[in-house]
């Protein structure tokens, strides 16, 4: 396994808040980064569910598990 990346996900928000207001904006910032978090999760959950199935099924390529358009 490769060494892993210092990822970061950036937001809005204040460091230090200092007031009530700085402290309720940075909280809807952490929200958003949260929400982005949850967002990276799924998709890697997703990804990951797909090579497994692929990796069961002995599929060389992913698009297997897709119908085509084609028939339409």
């Amino acid at each position: 396994m490769r060494t892993p990346d210092n990822c970061k996900i950036e937001y809005c928000g204040f460091e230090s808040p200092r007031s009530f207001q700085e402290v309720q904006f940075e909280l809807l910032g952490l929200k958003n980064l949260m929400k982005k978090a949850e967002e990276r999760i799924s998709m890697l959950e997703q990804s990951s569910f797909l090579a497994e199935l692929a990796a069961k099924e002995e599929h060389e390529d992913l698009a297997d598990f897709f119908e085509s358009d084609d028939s339409q």
